[in-house]
C-alpha cells in the first residue's frame, strides 16, 4: 500500500439498506446513473462484451447483469450490442426489487427484463447465459465472498464474466468527498461514494481473487480509476 492507495476499508453502504426511505433511494439511484454516464467507464465493459460476442460467431447472445440496481447499465449494454449488430437478450438481476422497480420508473418503458434473486444462489441452470457482467458490484464483498460470487457467475455463464468496478485510490475518494456535495442529489450518495472507493480493490487484488476461482482471469485498469476483471474462454 502507499499514501495514494491506502488499505481496503470494508463498510456497509446506505443504499444496500432495504429500509432506506423510497425518495432517498430513488435520488441515490439517480446519482449512480449520473456517475455511470459521466465517469463510469461503461464503454470499456460494453466493448469487452461486444468483442467477446463477435468471437462466438453468432448473431444472438445472452447476458446476465448481476447486482444491476436500476438496470441502466444492462440497458446500455443491450443498446451497445444492438448497435454492433447482435440480437441481445440481457437480463438484470438484483437482490432488491425496489431498485429494479425504480429503474422502471426512471427509464419508463424499454428497460431490460429483470428478476429479483440472490447473486450467490441464482435460480438458473448451468450455462444459462453466454456472459455474466456487473458494474460497481465487486467492491461490496470480501475476497472470500467474491470467490463464491465469481464461482456462481462461472456456473451460469458459459463463456465468462466481466466485472467493472472502482479502483481504490485517494484521488477518486477526494473527488467524491468534495465535488459530490455539489453534484449529488441524495444525502447518502457522498457517504456511499466515499465508502465505495475505500472498500474497492486494486487491479492486482481483484485479479488474485478471480484467479483463485479461474486461472484464465485477467484484470486491467480502465480510465478513470476503474478496473475490469474478466474471465475469457
Amino acid at each position: 500500500m502507499s499514501l495514494l492507495v491506502p488499505p481496503r476499508r470494508p463498510s456497509r453502504e446506505h443504499l444496500d439498506d432495504p429500509d432506506l426511505a423510497p425518495d432517498e433511494m430513488r435520488r441515490s439511484l439517480e446519482d449512480l446513473r449520473l456517475v455511470n454516464r459521466r465517469w463510469g467507464a461503461s464503454r470499456a465493459l460494453e466493448r469487452h462484451i461486444v468483442e467477446r460476442a463477435r468471437a462466438l460467431g453468432r448473431s444472438r447472445v445472452s447476458v446476465l447483469d448481476v447486482g444491476a440496481g436500476s438496470g441502466e447499465a444492462a440497458s446500455r449494454l443491450r443498446g451497445a450490442l444492438g448497435r454492433a449488430g447482435f440480437s441481445a437478450d440481457v437480463l438484470a438481476l438484483d437482490l432488491q426489487w425496489r431498485h429494479l422497480a425504480v429503474g422502471r420508473l426512471m427509464g419508463a418503458t424499454g428497460g431490460p427484463p429483470a428478476v429479483t434473486a440472490d447473486a450467490f444462489r441464482m435460480p438458473f441452470r448451468d450455462g444459462a447465459f453466454d456472459f455474466a457482467v456487473s458494474t460497481l458490484f465487486f467492491h461490496h464483498f470480501s475476497p472470500a465472498e467474491n470467490r463464491r460470487l465469481l464461482a456462481e457467475l462461472g456456473r451460469v455463464a458459459r463463456h465468462g464474466f466481466a466485472m467493472l468496478d472502482l479502483r481504490r485510490h485517494r484521488v477518486p475518494e477526494l473527488f467524491v468527498a468534495l465535488a459530490g456535495r455539489a453534484i449529488f442529489r441524495a444525502r447518502i450518495s457522498v457517504e456511499d461514494g466515499v465508502a465505495s472507493v475505500r472498500q474497492a480493490y486494486t487491479p492486482s487484488e481483484a485479479l488474485a481473487v478471480a484467479r483463485a476461482v479461474d486461472p484464465r482471469s485477467t484484470a486491467r485498469r480502465v480510465f478513470p480509476f476503474r478496473s475490469l476483471v474478466a474471465r475469457g474462454p
